[in-house]
Formats: C-alpha cells, structure tokens, sequence
C-alpha cells in the first residue's frame, strides 16, 4: 500500500511487512465478531460503552473529558485501553463499506480527542496502567494495521498520520512498556506487555525497534517460565487466571508460523499440561470452584466426571482434587496450599474446597472487587470467607521471602497432607480420606510445638442454613440436610458468622461460616460426613 507521509510515520513501521505476516494477522483477527459489533455500533450510534463486570457508561468517546468520575479502577483500565479500536478489528468484516468508514472515522476522531487530552500529574484515570497501556498498544496497532491493508481507509490513515505521527506515539508505548520502572515482573500484567511489543516485532520486523523487540522476547520468555510450575499450574492462586493465560500459551504456541520458535515451542509443552489441569479442576457442571480470585459461574467445558474416586495429584504445585460418586452423588473436593504468587492471592493456605451434588457445601467468599481497603474485599481474603486453620492472635504473612517455610502438600494412601507457615508457626493438617468412599472426611490440624491457640473457620453454601447441636453442626441446603461436621465438645467454643459472598465482580452478598474457637489446645479434629 503507498501512503504518502513523512519519514516518522507508518509507512516505516510497516514497510517490511510481508504476505505470510499479513496472513498470520488475518488469521488472528477474522474481523467477524458480532458481539464486537454490537459493542462499536452501540458506541457509535447511542453513546453507549460496554465494559465487562460494570453497568453500560454513557460516553461518547469523541467528546469525553477523560477526567476522574469515580469510577473504579478496574474500570478505567478497561476504558482506557481504548476498546472501540478493538471492538473495530474484531468485526471490520461484518460491516460493509460505508459503516466501516463511518466506524473508522469514528475511531479517529476518538483517538484523536483522547490524543489531544492532557491527564493531570495525579492521574487518577489509569492512562499509563501497565495492563491498559499494554492492551492499547495492542488494540491501536492492529486497528492502524487493518486501515493499512485495507485501501479503501487509507484517507484515515493520512489525515492521523501528518499531524499526529502515529509511529511516535506507538514508540512511546513501546518504550514505556520495556522501562524496568513499569514492568510488572513475574505477574500476568509482565507477561502481557512482553507480549503486546513482542507481537508487533513479530509483524513488522521494524529495525529501529529491534532491540525493544529482542528485549520483550527474553521478557516473554521468562514470563512463560515464571508463570507455570512444572506441572502446567498457573502460579496466580486462582482457578480463573489459569483459564485467563492457559488462552496465551494457546495464542503463543502458534507463533512458530512467523518463527518465533523459542516462544512457541515453551508454550506448546505447557500448554498441554495446563489444559491436563484444566480438566481437573473443573466441577462436574462445567464451571471454575470460585477459589481465590475466581468469579462465580466461570463455565470452562463440560467434561467426563469419573465414576470411581480419582486423586488428580498436583501437589507438587499446591493441588490436590478428589473427583468421583460418593453415595451416588457426585463429589469434587480440593485441597489447596502454595505460595508461589502474591498476585491473586488470599489467605488460604491449607483451604479445603467441597462441592457434593454439584453444592458447594464448604466454599469460599469470592474475589468481590480490587479496592483492597474495602473491608468486604479485606474480609473475603482473610481467613474468614476459607476453609482453613489459623493461629489465634496472629496476623498471615503476606511477603512470601518473611516465610518461614513454604507451604508443601503431598498424598499418600488414603491421606491428603499439607503444611503451612502462613501465621509464624508450622501449621499441619492432615486430611484423612480412606472413607470418603461412604462420605466420611476427618481432618487433624497441629500446630507444631504448641500447646494452645487454634483456631478454625469453615465458609459453607451461600444459602445454606447452618444448625448447632450436641457438638456438630448441621448444614441444609434447600432444607434437605447435605452435611454434618462433628467437633467435640472439650473446650471449645463455636459461633455463625456472616461472612462476605461475592460470586459476580463488585456485587457483595453474604453467606454464613462456622468460627471455631480450639485456642485453649494446639491440636484440633474434626469429621466431615455427607448425607
């Protein structure tokens, strides 16, 4: 395509571009998303900006001021990803010519006015947000990419280009994104912004950046290493985020087809295994267990659920889960204990995860939002949304190095075994499942050398009804009894709290927990049986 511009300008970014690029693109983005549709025109036509996990914005991105407005900041990392240029590219060729110019013109004239904005020093709008800057740079180079290819649109191109010179602007995401100052190292947002200049290299071969693009590789490669445990687990304590980058190492083994081989050949081993783990914490409807940062409802696929009593042993990267018929119910429980991640993480440390005739009868309170000085969110990544031991009058550690061990997990016949660190001292619990077969579950909790201070919470069914007697706790579910928990009676105390519950983002609800006060003993059983 010849586009007449200036030195600085796209035709150098894209003049070595070539046909078995232009195809892998095309590949990548079909440009047939009608959702991605109905979002553009949606903007275009009603002032109307879709977000995911909010309410639908009344914003014309042509005129909008870009100032504070409350929102939260999940929110405006989204905005200002500027997803109109994305919602663009995924559905160019579900319109025809006319609306594609009017939809490009639109997304002109909205960069432009987001171009010409200028943020206060205490930007309180999430411009320069690692994953929004990342995301942007991905969406504005492949909307300049598509209006390239396409020579009906090479007007927009022109009228951005002269005045506004988009290779500048692409170099100074580039350039902040590859800053030691701004990269996230070893967290999902690192992984994403290695990949966001990385792919534009890979398309582009542009010299003048080639050392960002050489850097962002070596990144993107030690964020793939970094990410996974041998076993194909993603680090980042959440079954949702597993999902979120098993879609990378999906998006990165193909790209041995422009020779990026060092990269595609690490993700197509992983990805493998991630997809392996995958099945396995998957319950039997299809969906996530809305474990740490988890949102409820998040179908993945429905498989085979085993008849048998199957252990899926990754204790090596701080799972175990137990899928089969109980009582000719279906059974799915989980242990959880690893530190390997502060990112999505809560204290959960030996969690145990139930889930009997698809009713999570001991569950966890959800992510809720990312404002951690709310005390609902505080509430939902204590102790008190999980099903753990805790060390009464001691705070978890949070900086993974203060550990005084790590966390380890390991099964042997009939026993699942964890321990932990989490409150200063060794915490061990053990796990005896050599019944489970009729419903019976037993779990011992020690603190090692200590003659006192346990403590123990259980986070059960957001609807379920939670009643004391001789000892035990009965929990109904629909007023059909689904669970007894028998705990002795020397010494110990035991309350119904409730708790925070928040299975959609930002939507707070509550469900009720069992506290139970052992602190005058430093070892503690209970049983678990299923009705």
């Amino acid at each position: 395509m010849a586009v007449t511009t200036q030195n600085n300008s796209l035709k150098n970014v894209f003049k070595s571009v070539n046909d078995a690029q232009v195809s892998f693109f095309c590949r990548e983005n079909t440009g047939k998303n009608l959702e991605a549709k109905d979002n553009l025109l949606a903007a275009i036509n009603e002032g109307i900006v879709k977000t995911n996990s909010f309410e639908d914005a009344d914003i014309d991105f042509r005129t909008f001021d870009w100032a504070p407005s409350g929102q939260d900041r999940n929110w405006w990392w989204q905005v200002q990803a500027l997803p109109f240029l994305a919602w663009f590219v995924a559905c160019r060729k579900l319109l025809s010519a006319q609306e594609r110019k009017l939809a490009a013109k639109f997304c002109k004239d909205s960069l432009i006015n987001w171009i010409e904005i200028i943020p206060e020093d205490n930007d309180k709008t999430l411009r320069w947000h690692d994953h929004a800057t990342s995301y942007r740079l991905t969406n504005l180079f492949n909307w300049l990419f598509c209006l390239w290819l396409d020579d009906d649109l090479s007007e927009f191109v022109e009228e951005l280009d002269s005045p506004y010179l988009m290779e500048d602007i692409l170099k100074r995401h580039i350039a902040w994104l590859t800053e030691d100052e701004n990269y996230s190292k070893h967290t999902n947002h690192g992984l994403d912004q290695a990949t966001a200049v990385f792919i534009i290299g890979l398309y582009t071969n542009h010299s003048v950046w080639k050392s960002f693009f050489e850097l962002s590789e070596n990144r993107l490669i030690e964020e793939i290493e970094f990410a996974y445990t041998e076993e194909g687990v993603h680090k980042e304590n959440s079954p949702g985020y597993h999902i979120f980058m098993l879609r990378r190492l999906t998006r990165f083994s193909k790209l041995g087809k422009l020779h990026a081989n060092k990269v595609s050949e690490k993700a197509a081993l992983l990805e493998e295994r991630a997809t392996n783990f995958k099945e396995a914490l998957t319950l039997v409807d299809g969906t996530l267990p809305m474990v740490g940062d988890t949102r409820g409802g998040h179908f993945v696929e429905k498989y085979d659920f085993p008849r048998e009593l199957t252990v899926y042993d990754y204790s090596k990267s701080g799972y175990v889960i137990v899928k089969g018929k109980v009582l000719d119910k279906q059974l799915y429980l989980m242990v959880k204990n690893c530190f390997d991640s502060v990112y999505h993480r809560h204290d959960d440390d030996l969690h145990i995860y139930l889930s009997y005739d698809n009713i999570d009868l001991l569950s966890d309170g959800g992510l809720g939002a990312h404002n951690e000085k709310d005390p609902r969110r505080i509430s939902l990544r204590s102790n008190e949304c999980h099903n753990v031991p805790y060390i009464v009058g001691k705070k978890a550690t949070r900086n993974r190095k203060a550990l005084a061990g790590v966390p380890t997990l390991h099964v042997t016949e009939g026993f699942i075994v964890a321990e932990s660190f989490l409150y200063g001292q060794k915490i061990k619990r053990t796990i005896n499942i050599s019944q489970l077969a009729s419903g019976l579950i037993e779990i011992t909790d020690v603190i090692e050398g200590a003659e006192k201070g346990m403590m123990e919470n259980l986070f059960f069914h957001q609807f379920a009804n939670v009643s004391l007697e001789n000892s035990q706790a009965t929990i109904s579910v629909e007023e059909q009894q689904r669970m007894i928990i028998s705990y002795g009676s020397e010494n110990i105390k035991v309350a119904i709290k409730e708790r925070p519950f928040s299975k959609q983002y930002g939507v707070y609800e509550s469900a009720p927990s069992l506290e139970i006060d052992a602190s005058k003993h430093g070892r503690f059983s209970f049983c678990v049986r299923l009705i």
